[in-house]
Order: C-alpha cells, then structure tokens, then sequence
C-alpha cells in the first residue's frame, strides 16, 4: 500500500513538471516568435522602402508643354523606372540645356536631333528614335500662293533650335529671320503680323492651331528623328534603356501613349520615282468654266496634268455637287475637287495646297426685315442653299433649311414665297431680277481644295496631288491652264507683288 502511494504520488508530479516544463518552452516560443516578427516585419519593409527607393535621380531640362512632350516625359519615366531610376526636370533655356548637359551638370536630353553629338561630345545618344516630327514653314496662303521657303519675305522660329538652323543653311535662306524665345512669343510675333512665315515643328504648329485655320498653309520641309541623350558619365544606363525602349515599342506601350496625349506623327512622303495606279477618279459639282461635264475646264485640266502620267486610267465626273460629295463619302471616287472639309463635312483629307478661293459668301432676301430675322432664328420659313454644302452654323439655333438642287432653285421659291432667304455667292444670282435683293455678307472667300479619302491611298494621291500642284505653278506652267486675272484671283500669282 505505501509503495503503491509512493509510487502514484512520483508519478503525478513527474507528470507536472513535465507539463509545467512544455508550458514554459511553449511560453519562451511565443515570446520569441512576438520579439521577432516586429523584427521580420521591419526587415521586409526595409527591403520594400529599399526596392521603391531610386537608386539614382537624373535632371533633364524641363520641355514646353504640349502632347509631345507630355507623352516624351511619360515614356522616359516608365522606361527608367524599371531601373531604379527617377526622373526630375528643371526649367532653363533651350540654348543653355545644351551647354549644361555637354558639361555634365545635368544628366542630358530629353529629346533631340541625331547630330548632337558632332558639336557636344560628351552627349551620347540612345539608338531608339523616340519621336519624329516635320519640320513646317507656316504661312498665309494669301500673301504667298503655295508658299515655297524662298517665296516668304521673312519668318522666325525659337531661338535653340537646330532643326530650323540646319534647314535655313542648308537650302541658303537669304530673308530676314528673327528668333523667339519660346512658343508664345513666336505665335505672337505670327499674329501680329511682324514676320510672315514661320520655321515650326508640326506638333508645334497643331498645338497653337494652325492645322485648322483656312487661310494658312503648313507646308512640310523635312522629317527629323529625335533621340534621348546621356552625358557620357551616365553611358552604361543607354544599352539597358534601349532594351527597355524596344520592349515598350513591341508590346505596344509607347503607341499608346502617344495616342492618350492625341499625339500625331506623320512622316513625310517623298517620292524618289513617280507612284502607279490603275484607275483614278474624280469627282465634282458642276462649275461654268471649271469642271464642265465634256471633261474641260481648268480644274480638270489641273487633274489630267497631275495623274494622267502615273494612272493606266482616269475618270472624270460633273454632277451636282450633292452627288459628288456623296460619290466621296461612298468611296465610288477617290477625289473631289472644288471645296474644302468645312463645307461638306466629310471624314476626308484635304490638299495642303489651295486650287483656287471661292466668293464672299451672302444671305440673300427680299426684304431687310427677313435678313435681320434669319440671323435671329425668327425666320418663318427655310433658308434655301444647294444641297451638300453646309452653312447651318450661319444661323441660329432652330433656324430650318431647305437644300435645292442649284441656287436658280433656291431664287425660284425665294421670290415665290416658299422659303426666306438664300445662301450663295453674288454671281450665282439669276438674270432675271428688276429689283436688286437686300443681302448681308457671312463671310470672305475660302480656299477650294482637293479632297482624298482618309486612307494611306487617299493620303498617297493627296501627297502627290501636293507635290506636282506645287511644281506646276512654282515653275509658271500654271498658266497653261488659269488666265491671269484667274490666278490673281485664286491667289496663286507669285509674282505679284505682295
């Protein structure tokens, strides 16, 4: 009996302790694992900070705005940040960043021309071409017709840089230039009439607008690469940002943000020999003396001298005008001339160069009182115009309109009482009116264009169209086909003096 006590009395305690002794263990593991894990914790985010952390920062001189640069700045971000490396920009003229890069004081270029390195030899250039652009001479098609370079009594363009300098040099320049400090400066300098013409960038001349003002001519001189550079301290980065560049080229990256900044890059077409097509069609609304419908007249004259040496076959068409312009928006012609994209509407192409300037532009009526209502939107019936042309953002809100075959359809119901008040050009009133009607000018004389489909061969033929346009009249063959008073009228004389 007492051995048995004893024996059950050691038992339990051996049993104790050795619970006692795993209930400490278990304790002193738990306080580890709590010290620790703060420890671990810590040391993962240390590592975090460290990944996220650049490596190094480069300076590069900050860009004007615009789309361009914007899409540059967000390109070269992403593509050094997969290198630990952040970008940062300051803000300094463009003719002293050089200076500043070629020293080394700060990291280099966000963009510029292939050459640099010939005047600035501790610049080296990455081998991605970044960007492209064309080089414009921007002028009033008014003052200089098709506006060759030599034609410009003088132009500007920014002080720095080098595209317009090479240029200028190159094709011997000898007019009066002037330099601006910056973008705005040379858009006032334009505006206000202090020089004629200007040297610009093509993004440059779409930012400031000029793509859409009527009368100026952007006319493109050259095409020009950009590249990133490096002061040469920084040279072992460029193999890897070019790899990276690539990538992002290849899987679509860089496309679609230039595409998210609206960015346009056109390269310029030349054409070392003449083009082919098998058949070329035009299309046209019937103009006396223009575009007759047994194929003469000096618009169509202009068109077999352009494509009948690089087409097997051309078709010419006089219709009215409403059928030619849906014939253009039908694709059954590649082309239709005499009239420019804002008054038709159509998702076209237009020549850069003008074929010709239409008339100052009227409403007509019978009485005054009508001409004051029109232009109010009070006008109890429709302005009459011909059908395909639109002249609804003349008028108000609300206005009603009524399209007529020809303006002689339109004066009929005019002085019938059928509708209110006309839209045409003063020539375009009938013979037999006594009394003169009371009319209010909408505006000036446009340029008449070419307009090609929005396609690469739309865009092929309208380059071409462009090229041998200019060459025609440049050389005076021009009058071949426009008489004199024609061609001051069309404001294609370059030899008036302007």
């Amino acid at each position: 009996m007492g051995f048995a006590t004893i024996t059950t009395t050691h038992t339990v305690g051996s049993a104790w302790q050795r619970a006692s002794c795993l209930l400490v263990a278990a304790l002193l593991v738990s306080l580890l694992l709590t010290l620790a894990l703060p420890a671990a914790q810590a040391a993962q985010a240390t590592a975090n900070v460290a990944a996220s952390t650049p490596s190094q920062t480069l300076v590069f001189r900050a860009p004007e705005p615009g789309p361009l640069s914007h899409a540059l700045q967000e390109i070269m971000q992403e593509a050094y940040a997969q290198h630990n490396v952040q970008v940062e920009y300051v803000e300094m003229p463009r003719t002293r960043s050089l200076v500043e890069a070629n020293n080394g004081r700060i990291a280099g270029e966000l963009g510029r021309l292939p050459d640099l390195d010939e005047n600035y030899p501790n610049l080296r250039r990455s081998s991605f071409p970044l960007f492209g652009f064309q080089l414009v001479l921007v002028a009033d098609r008014r003052y200089c017709g098709v506006c060759n370079l030599q034609d410009v009594e003088n132009l500007a363009y920014i002080n720095g840089q080098q595209g317009p300098v090479q240029l200028l040099k190159q094709e011997s320049f000898k007019g009066p230039t002037v330099q601006a400090q910056d973008l705005h400066q040379l858009h006032l300098m334009f505006s206000n009439n202090r020089v004629r013409a200007l040297l610009i960038n093509d993004f440059e001349a779409r930012q400031l607008g000029y793509y859409q003002q009527k009368h100026l001519v952007i006319v493109p001189l050259k095409y020009i690469v950009g590249y990133h550079y490096l002061h040469k301290q920084h040279e072992a980065l460029l193999a890897k940002l070019d790899s990276t560049l690539d990538e992002m080229h290849d899987n679509g990256r860089i496309t679609q943000i230039f595409n998210d900044h609206q960015v346009i890059i056109e390269p310029l077409q030349e054409f070392n020999q003449p083009p082919h097509f098998q058949l070329v069609s035009a299309a046209a609304g019937l103009w006396r003396t223009r575009t007759s419908v047994d194929g003469s007249g000096r618009y169509w004259d202009v068109i077999r001298h352009v494509f009948e040496p690089v087409a097997d076959e051309l078709d010419l068409h006089t219709s009215s005008f409403q059928r030619a312009v849906l014939g253009l928006q039908d694709q059954r012609f590649d082309m239709l001339i005499g009239s420019n994209i804002e008054q038709v509407r159509v998702d076209a192409v237009s020549s850069r160069l003008h074929v010709d300037y239409d008339m100052d532009l009227y409403v007509f009526a019978l009485n005054q009182h009508s001409i004051t209502a029109a232009m109010q939107g009070a006008l109890k019936r429709p302005v009459c115009f011909v059908a395909g042309y639109h002249y609804e953002h003349y008028f108000p809100t609300g206005t009603s309109f009524y399209h007529g075959s020809n303006s002689l359809d339109c004066f009929v119901m005019l002085d019938k009482g059928r509708v209110g008040a006309v839209v045409t050009f003063r020539a375009n009133q009938p013979d037999w009116i006594t009394t003169p009607y009371h009319e209010l000018k909408l505006r000036e004389a446009d340029p008449i264009h070419v307009l090609f489909h929005n396609t690469p061969r739309g865009r092929l033929l309208r380059d071409w169209f462009d090229t041998e346009f200019r060459k025609l009249v440049s050389s005076g063959e021009i009058r071949q086909f426009y008489s004199e008073p024609e061609l001051e009228h069309a404001q294609l004389d370059t030899n008036k003096d302007r």
